[in-house]
């Protein structure tokens, strides 16, 4: 025989009737089951029989009631072994009770739904009868009450109505299970109510109804019968129920919550004009009128699902609920005003599509009345040939105000704006990170704002409505550096990265823009540049009749008039003293065709300025000139302006900027190996003479970029800054074309002389040219040589620097200024370096200097003991970027492949020794592009053993391999060198 688990229904001696869990038998031919086995939770998993899941479940749910439970769960301790003995009546009627009806409310649910049986169970007896089943309903018993208004009172009854039927349970025999919700056994079935408890129903058991006095009758209405209505289904005779659904109206209010934080309030709205909050308890809502001397009960029933589905709208748009309150997540971290300021944008954006929802909008205990009106930006912008016109309207319901209006609260961070009808409108944050790029370098115009072209990445990237074609053009400038034909009359090749920085300066010019070149030190920035400058060449011109050749030598003898003001002017390059001579010999040789002239010295006071701006297509002039000639030199509009080494002008507060700023031109170009040396200021002092207002004022550089960046190494602030200049400079090291380039590179750095540097040299050379002419007329040519070379080496030394034959701080030297320019280049860009040098004390004179900068560096002399260790020093250490050699001392030997540029800052007429002293760098182990840079002071005897050695390699060998290279040489060579 198989065991059936059933609950049975019995009486505890303290708790009254309640549920127990048993496993039963019926045996063969036996009328009766057997109770085998009351339940525990321990029989579970100990019991043979197999137990279903909701079998489980009756099992703890009615031992959660069982007498050890209750006393582990609500006796006190010592009280356990007499809890129920001394059981405390408020402890059961307000704890016990209601616990083991809601444990016993869980059990009729499970058996309204699952087939158990149940069956009544007298303690006594061990055995049950089929007479005991007790017929489990499967749906709720309803409470139905009639109230009836007589003359002399009001009588009112309860119905019972189950399935649509009503009901008699009067009777005496009736076994409630459960009070609250009241479960009964009533002829051996089990009735349950939804919401009734049984002292509502124990009244109605033994009498058919209650009758109220008309005295007391007014009060009774007004509670007990309006509670009962709002609870229960009624029957009215006598008075009036109306029922009613609710208005379906929604009310967002806006306010703050207990905790002084802004918040949402959600209120709908009832019959009437009440309102309630969608937390509350109850699901209908009653109200009473007295009228006629009746009364009117108006009964108005919640849409819960509706209500729900208003709840989800606001959770789909973002808001989250808390304590009966919605916000939006991020309010959780600002401040009370940054979290209004957000709730009320968020309504701003919001309110069209809430109001198509049905809802409403109040706003409760603020000082001001905030506008939730939704806020556009409408946009439409022009172009002309050098800026952009914005024309911005700001619409916020009903107004329309001109967006300028907004550029101080927007600059200012404020975001409350007053509109005409005293509402505060809250800027939308967006506005705020959008516009609060553009506005400091835009200026109002009327009613719109004018932003120079140069700013274009600003509009691309903040502003819809601008034309993507001309932008698309535009973006080309920083991309697209290929496909420019390079003019056919230039006389090098250029490498391709040199054909993209020349195409790169192009698109420039094309726009109007200006740009920085600021490639590595030995990269051509100079070729690049001439080669702009030979595709720009005006094809046809007037000519004219300069006063001046491109030497300052014969005047040219043509015929002309007066130029047109059509005619395309001079190109000005500036540039230091010491490179004029390089730029004049770099035009010759690969832009001959290219006039030149040299506006500089005593040159620059002969001729018509006018003319000569219309005859030549470059003037050459330095820093020096223009500060001097600066109300002369800004009367007059150049083609172009080309500063070389424009770190010249990185003090925006130089007299050097600002009279180069002072010069008019229609473009302009800046070329730089260190666009940076000291502070982001030198970049804002170049780019700033470039596109004027590119970077804003100088205040608002350094306020906005500068000390972000300097002091809080501001990534964002970086980005921003990078994103304004990226178009305008275009930097490449060597190491990012080393590609393109030859193991080595040489260059020949022409310097001027200083002008006291100048003339002591010139009184030196007379006098010992007339020294010389004296002995070779006295001795001959041949015993002359000592006082020969004696002369030659006294020449080089002033070349290099009058210091060295004469000991003095006042004296300058032209050359010593240049190399030092170019170190500074190079410490900038962490490069090293080696100097070669034939004398001691010119290393010397550097050395001084290298000491005041602070640079780590390195020497090596015929002095030097340690060689070794000198020379590891230099090698091994990344912060050592400086050596000085002499080269008797290290022209062989030496392996020095960290340095990838080197100074020969005295050539002289033996190219092997110079040869060696390269190859200390450029040699096997090598990983790095060797640059080498000579430097030869123009005008000295360097440069004509220079122009000897070119054309007549024969008198070098003389010098280099004869042991008396006099017996060669003609005493006309001899007195040339001289003159």
């Amino acid at each position: 025989m198989a065991y059936e688990f059933i609950i049975g229904v019995t009486e505890h001696r303290v708790l009254g009737n309640i549920f127990s869990a048993y496993l039963i038998e019926k045996e063969e031919d036996q009328v009766f089951y057997a109770v085998r086995k009351l339940v525990k939770n321990f029989d579970l998993e100990r019991s043979d029989y197999l137990f279903s899941e909701h079998e489980k479940e009756l099992v703890r749910l009615v031992e959660s009631y069982s007498d050890e439970a209750l006393v582990r769960r609500f006796a006190r301790k010592g009280t356990t072994g007499n809890f129920f003995q001394d059981l405390d009546p408020k402890l059961f009627q307000e704890h016990i009770s209601p616990f083991i009806d809601k444990q016993i409310s869980k059990c009729i649910s499970l058996l309204m739904s699952h087939p158990v049986r149940v069956f009544q169970k007298q303690i006594k007896y061990a055995n049950l009868y089929d007479e005991d089943e007790v017929l489990i309903n499967r749906s709720f018993t309803e409470g139905v009450f009639q109230f009836e208004r007589l003359p002399e009172g009001t009588r009112y009854k309860l119905l019972f109505e189950h399935d649509g039927q009503l009901v008699d349970l009067q009777h005496k025999n009736v076994m409630i299970v459960a009070h609250d919700p009241c479960c009964l056994v009533f002829r051996n079935k089990l009735y349950a109510f939804r919401n009734l408890s049984s002292k509502k129903i124990t009244p109605f058991l033994e009498k058919e109804s209650v009758f109220i006095p008309k005295k007391i009758e007014d009060k009774y209405y007004k509670t007990f019968v309006l509670n009962t209505i709002k609870e229960y289904r009624v029957l009215a005779k006598g008075f009036f129920i109306e029922e009613k659904e609710a208005d379906h109206t929604v009310i967002l209010s806006l306010e703050p919550n207990l905790q002084y934080k802004p918040s949402f309030f959600v209120r709908f709205r009832q019959g009437g004009g009440k309102e309630y909050d969608p937390n509350i308890q109850s699901n209908v809502f009653v109200s009473l009128t007295e009228k006629e001397e009746t009364y009117l009960f108006t009964k108005i029933k919640r849409d819960l699902q509706w209500e729900n589905s208003i709840i989800d709208i606001l959770k789909k748009l973002g808001l989250t609920e808390k304590r009966g309150s919605f916000s939006l997540p991020v309010t959780e971290y600002l401040d009370d005003q940054d979290a209004l300021y957000e709730l009320i944008s968020w309504l701003n954006r919001n309110r069209e599509a809430l109001e198509k929802q049905g809802f409403l909008f109040q706003q409760n205990r603020f000082d001001k009345v905030y506008s939730t009106y939704k806020q556009e930006l409408e946009f439409e912008i022009k172009t002309d040939a050098d800026w952009f016109d914005i024309y911005a309207k700001v619409k916020i319901g009903p107004y329309h105000i001109p967006f300028v209006r907004l550029r101080k609260y927007i600059l200012n961070g404020i975001r409350e704006f007053e509109l005409p009808n005293g509402e505060i409108a809250i800027l939308p944050a967006e506005w705020f990170t959008r516009y609060q790029e553009i506005l400091p370098f835009a200026k109002i115009h009327g009613d719109s704002l004018r932003l120079k072209k140069y700013h274009y990445q600003l509009l691309r990237k903040n502003l819809k409505g601008v034309d993507k074609t001309y932008l698309n053009r535009l973006e080309e400038i920083g991309e697209d550096r290929q496909n420019v034909v390079l003019p056919a009359n230039i006389k090098a090749t250029l490498r391709s990265y040199q054909e993209e920085g020349f195409s790169w300066i192009y698109h420039l010019y094309c726009h109007g823009f200006g740009g920085c070149l600021a490639d590595d030190m030995g990269l051509g920035k100079t070729l690049q540049t001439l080669a702009l400058l030979l595709k720009m060449k005006r094809l046809k011109q007037q000519i004219i009749v300069p006063e001046f050749g491109a030497d300052g030598e014969t005047q040219l003898n043509l015929f002309s008039e007066k130029p047109e003001e059509t005619v395309q002017p001079a190109s000005l390059i500036v540039m230091p003293v010491s490179l004029v001579h390089n730029w004049d010999n770099e035009i010759k040789k690969f832009t001959p065709s290219l006039k030149v002239c040299k506006y500089v010295g005593i040159q620059r006071n002969k001729g018509d300025f006018e003319k000569i701006l219309s005859y030549y297509d470059v003037v050459l002039t330095t820093y020096g000139t223009v500060r001097n000639d600066i109300a002369k030199l800004s009367s007059h509009m150049f083609f172009y302006i080309i500063l070389d080494e424009s770190q010249y002008i990185k003090n925006a507060g130089s007299k050097t900027y600002k009279a180069i700023s002072r010069l008019n031109a229609q473009y302009r170009l800046v070329l730089t190996g260190t666009p940076i040396e000291n502070s982001l200021s030198d970049l804002w002092s170049q780019l700033n003479f470039l596109n004027p207002g590119l970077l804003g004022s100088q205040a608002f550089f350094k306020r906005e970029f500068q000390t972000p960046i300097e002091k809080k190494n501001d990534p964002e602030k970086r980005e921003k800054l990078q994103t304004l200049i990226r178009p305008f400079v275009l930097r490449r090291t060597k190491e990012e074309v080393a590609k393109d380039l030859p193991m080595l590179t040489e260059q020949t750095r022409y310097c001027t002389m200083a002008q006291g540097q100048k003339e002591f040299y010139e009184k030196e050379k007379s006098f010992i040219r007339n020294t010389i002419l004296e002995n070779i007329e006295n001795k001959g040519l041949e015993k002359s040589a000592f006082v020969v070379l004696q002369g030659l080496t006294r020449l080089r030394q002033l070349a290099n620097h009058p210091s060295m034959i004469e000991n003095t701080d006042e004296q300058e030297s032209g050359k010593f200024n240049e190399i030092f320019r170019c170190l500074e280049n190079l410490m900038a860009e962490n490069h090293k370096v080696l100097i070669f040098s034939s004398f001691v004390k010119h290393l010397e004179l550097l050395r001084q200097h290298i000491e005041e900068k602070n640079w780590k560096y390195s020497m090596l002399t015929g002095q030097t003991r340690k060689r070794a260790e000198v020379i590891s020093a230099f090698q091994d250490d990344p912060e050592n970027h400086i050596f000085l050699i002499s080269l008797k001392a290290g022209g062989v030997g030496l392996n020095l492949t960290s340095a990838d540029y080197v100074f020969i800052i005295d050539p002289w007429w033996n190219p092997a020794a110079e040869n060696q002293a390269i190859n200390r760098a450029h040699r096997i182990g090598q990983d790095k592009k060797v640059f080498v840079y000579r430097f030869i002071t123009e005008h000295s005897i360097e440069e004509k053993i220079q122009l000897l050695k070119d054309k007549k390699s024969a008198l070098a060998e003389k010098f280099i391999n004869s042991n008396n290279p006099f017996k060669a040489v003609t005493k006309e060579e001899i007195i040339g060198l001289f003159s």
